[in-house]
């Protein structure tokens, strides 16, 4: 089945989570043993995965930390089905982090995998009984494992019985923190005050704020790039003209509306209608925030 023409949803017993206070709760009470299956769902650029790491003092050197002696095991990306078979032997009974769950459930070899090993009991036997297996005498074709699991993913689709059997057994937690929330958050990291002022500015226009635009900000103006600004505002604001339309809005050298009007309509080629129609989609973005 071709999961790009699937509908990425928010199963309908999710917990819905707004503040990063809340997801630290339920991440607390994970790494204390009191959560069995927890799939965390929201959209990328809130920080979801260093919460994880934070609350179960984890550390990421590479794509997997399957090293001897680390107290969890962190898959981050896609990973063939038989290394991530072999990594849950190696760290059976401790728990499992499965990171940008996106890519692996689109892989029908790791659902399957996956489904044993997310089941509801306390001790589950997860088999994986191939060549391979058979080939390697130091990796069993089963075995009893208690690990915790957290699934994490930037959307879910529900796309066949397996995946949907992953649903239905797990604490679904739906982390969609404002815009304003995680501005917050990042202040008490961020350190470029500039940048952190600027996407404060621009905010009610912004649809989606992600982390990574605060540290592009911060390169950008770093580099010495004299319009690290406009570069940045195209990035937080997808639609070109409302992009535009609120740079002019922080020129200072524009004084009245007529100016602006008239700048708009040579920088993008549009109508005066259109620039008070992008004015009132802008006024709309920021008041549907204000709501949340």
């Amino acid at each position: 089945m071709n999961t790009r023409h699937q509908k990425a949803m928010v199963p309908r017993e999710a917990i819905t989570l707004t503040t990063y206070a809340q997801l630290d709760l339920y991440l607390c009470k994970f790494s204390l043993g009191e959560l069995g299956l927890v799939l965390l769902i929201g959209r990328h650029g809130t920080g979801k995965s260093e919460s994880v790491k934070r609350a179960l003092r984890v550390t990421v050197p590479d794509r997997s930390s399957a090293a001897a002696g680390l107290q969890t095991l962190y898959v981050e990306g896609h990973m063939q089905t038989f290394g991530l078979y072999r990594h849950l032997w190696e760290h059976r009974d401790l728990p499992v982090v499965l990171d940008d769950l996106d890519k692996l459930y689109a892989d029908s070899d790791c659902v399957r995998l996956l489904k044993p090993l997310c089941n509801t009991e306390t001790a589950r036997r997860v088999s994986w009984l191939t060549n391979l297996t058979i080939k390697s005498p130091d990796v069993p074709a089963s075995f009893i494992t208690r690990s915790r699991i957290i699934l994490v993913a930037n959307e879910w689709r529900s796309i066949n019985a397996n995946v949907r059997a992953l649903e239905d057994r797990a604490i679904i937690l739906h982390f969609d923190p404002s815009n304003e929330e995680v501005h917050r958050k990042v202040g008490e990291w961020f350190e470029d005050r500039q940048v952190y002022a600027f996407i404060a500015d621009v905010m009610p226009s912004i649809p989606a704020i992600s982390m990574r635009h605060y540290c592009k900000g911060a390169q950008l103006r770093g580099a010495g790039f004299a319009d690290w600004r406009s570069s940045l505002l195209r990035m937080l604001i997808p639609d070109a003209r409302l992009a535009c339309l609120v740079a002019l809005q922080l020129d200072s050298t524009l004084l009245t509306e007529r100016e602006r009007v008239e700048r708009f309509i040579k920088l993008t080629g549009q109508s005066r209608a259109t620039y008070f129609r992008s004015k009132a989609r802008a006024v709309r973005l920021a008041e549907h925030e204000t709501q949340r």
